[in-house]
């Protein structure tokens, strides 16, 4: 598991779950809110597939949070505005990279990993069934 992957998979993770660590992590630690959540935009960058320039396509809605567990940090940006996922996924962030409940961090985002990937896989399949072919006369 990647530190990098902990604010993507944090979002899908059922939130009852989160809270729980959440607060085993605050039970047990002092969490420092460097910055609170807060909302805010930003620009949404898309390739030209024909130019190959960029552009931007328009604006999203994101909640931005930075904490601080045992002199570590940890920082969320989580979609549209959700104060609360987003503190509980910086403290995960922070948690992560200071080693504190590594391993139950870690078993919550893989259920979510695996989650995220059956959903799409049944996508997939789903889009694949309507592929049609055309062959040549």
């Amino acid at each position: 598991m990647k530190r990098e992957e902990i604010n993507d998979l944090a979002q899908i993770v059922q939130k009852e779950k989160l809270e729980q660590l959440y607060k085993k992590i605050d039970t047990n630690y002092k969490i420092n809110v460097l910055t609170a959540p807060t909302e805010q935009t930003l620009l949404v960058p898309v390739k030209d597939p024909i130019s190959g320039g960029e552009f931007y396509a328009g604006e999203v809605l994101v909640t931005s949070t930075i904490v601080e567990i045992e002199k570590t940090k940890g920082w969320s940006m989580v979609m549209d505005s959700n104060e609360v996922l987003s503190l509980h996924t910086a403290v995960l962030d922070a948690a992560f990279e200071a080693s504190i409940l590594k391993d139950e961090i870690q078993n919550l985002l893989l259920e979510a990993k695996v989650k995220k990937e059956e959903e799409i896989k049944m996508t997939n399949q789903k889009v694949n069934s309507t592929r049609v072919s055309f062959d040549l006369m």
